[in-house]
């Protein structure tokens, strides 16, 4: 309700509440009011004279001191020179309301004061019995904070901050140290006070536990006052993590803690392990003789708020190297190849040697997959009879010898393809000489058809044709003489070469094959 309407209100309760005196000059005014220094202060006042009912062309309103200096008049230059630009009527004369504002309010503005009124073509009248005075302070009053007393996260609340002032024109204004919504209202007290009351709602989360909520009013002239509390936030368990050693040697034992961001505290833990077994409860959990088989496992956290639960937790469990049924060598036509296989965790270092410890041999390829490594050799035949094997980590050490085979049916299947080899070779060398032969024999026709030689014999005797042939045969297929030798004595014996072709090209083959 405004000051004014307020005012108004009062003043008809009060001539209904004293028909008597309404024929009376009469103030309304408190004793004494506090102002702050620097701000300003609202003197609340009413007043009542004879004959109220009469119409009147003019009020003047004039507050004075002891001493009658004029604290407030309607010509400004009546003032006091101590009071110039500072006071003024905040109320309406023509409704009863002598209200007196002094702003700012000053030190040596304590009074008394008193008010006089003057109805033109009527009367004048002073309410020296009416004085009122001024309580000045150096600071603001003291804020008090409220909020609700069960706070929980997810929750709309709404706190409040209200101070006690003395202007109600010019009330303070808040500031909030939190995000929301804002609203305000101001109630008139007694002795000329007023509270104003700042609310601020806003959604809790779990994030405002712990937090300092400040509320501040300004007041007119820069004067502050602040006051603050810490919020305390119920929410459900947040943040829930298994806590354990880093890694674990398998067979050991490990304790295990379930932590968690909540308020409350958990008032109960449990302990899952896959397919959601309940393994125990309570916030602490001891896993005897560790294996590297273990699954995940996770805990819960439960309060008055409500539960949550861990993430999946795997331990990494230590163990030595074990080398997996599957290693072995094996023969093809390739060549030889050998597969070792590992577990271990940590990975495990892999070497690989022959008969000879010294003499590590290069492995052809590695791969890992999780705790396994795979590593594989090749060799040509015969390399070596065994292949040793060892894997070392931090845990231990283990080597294994595998056995390289020599398959009988795999030396038979090589025996075979060289032979195979060897026959196709001697097969392409045979025709591939035949087919030379040939075009050398066709080549020599074509030659003495087109320039026929004179037929000459040197150093024949004279004997039957089947002696001759014999003669000048036998030095050409002695076995001695070169392939080449052998064409020239053909050359010379060339009529015997033309009598009896088919024959002297079966001596030319024979003479090629032999090569």
């Amino acid at each position: 309700m405004p000051f004014s309407c307020w005012l108004l209100y009062m003043y008809a309760l009060w001539l209904k509440a004293s028909p008597a005196e309404s024929e009376s000059w009469n103030a309304e005014v408190p004793q004494s009011v506090v102002g702050l220094e620097g701000s300003c202060v609202v003197i609340p006042c009413l007043f009542r004279y004879p004959g109220a009912d009469r119409k009147v062309s003019h009020l003047v309103g004039i507050w004075l001191m002891d001493s009658n200096e004029k604290v407030y008049h309607p010509v400004t230059s009546k003032i006091s020179t101590a009071f110039q630009q500072r006071t003024s009527l905040w109320g309406d004369l023509s409704h009863h309301n002598c209200s007196l504002k002094i702003d700012p309010l000053r030190r040596s503005d304590n009074g008394p004061f008193t008010f006089r009124i003057e109805i033109e073509d009527f009367n004048k009248y002073s309410f020296i019995h009416n004085k009122v005075s001024i309580t000045i302070k150096d600071s603001p009053g003291q804020i008090n904070l409220a909020i609700p007393e069960e706070m929980s996260s997810g929750k709309r609340v709404t706190t409040t901050c209200s101070v006690v002032h003395s202007c109600p024109s010019d009330p303070p204004k808040f500031t909030w140290s939190h995000k929301g919504t804002h609203s305000s209202q101001s109630l008139q007290q007694t002795n000329g006070q007023w509270k104003i009351t700042s609310s601020l709602s806003f959604t809790l989360s779990r994030t405002d536990h712990k937090k300092t909520l400040n509320c501040t009013a300004q007041f007119p002239g820069g004067k502050k006052s602040s006051s603050r509390t810490t919020l305390e936030v119920k929410y459900a368990p947040e943040n829930v993590a298994v806590v354990s050693e880093v890694s674990v040697v398998e067979g050991s034992t490990l304790n295990m803690t379930c932590s968690s961001d909540s308020n409350p505290a958990p008032h109960t833990y449990h302990w899952f392990t896959d397919g959601e077994t309940l393994l125990s409860e309570g916030q602490t959990f001891t896993l005897k003789n560790v294996s590297r088989h273990i699954g995940t496992f996770y805990c819960t956290a439960i309060n008055t708020e409500g539960q949550a639960n861990s993430r999946p937790t795997q331990l990494s469990v230590l163990y030595p190297p074990e080398i997996k049924v599957g290693s072995s060598c094996s023969e093809d036509i390739s060549g030889v190849t050998c597969i070792c296989i590992v577990d271990s965790h940590p990975i495990s270092d892999i070497k690989l040697w022959g008969a000879d410890p010294s003499s590590e041999l290069r492995r052809t390829h590695e791969e890992k997959h999780g705790t396994l490594t795979i590593v594989t050799l090749k060799g040509a035949h015969g390399f070596s009879d065994i292949v040793h094997c060892q894997a070392m980590n931090s845990q231990g050490n283990y080597t294994m010898t595998l056995q390289v085979p020599h398959s009988r049916e795999t030396h038979n299947l090589f025996s075979g393809k060289f032979l195979y080899i060897s026959i196709g070779a001697t097969a392409f060398l045979v025709v591939t000489v035949g087919l030379l032969v040939w075009i050398k024999k066709r080549s020599r026709s074509n030659e003495s058809l087109v320039t026929p030689q004179p037929k000459t014999e040197m150093n024949v005797t004279r004997s039957s044709e089947p002696e001759r042939k014999c003669k000048d045969m036998s030095p050409c297929y002695d076995g001695s003489q070169h392939v080449y030798g052998n064409m020239t004595s053909f050359q010379v014996e060339e009529p015997y070469e033309q009598e009896y072709p088919y024959e002297y090209a079966g001596e030319y083959e024979a003479t090629y094959a032999n090569m």
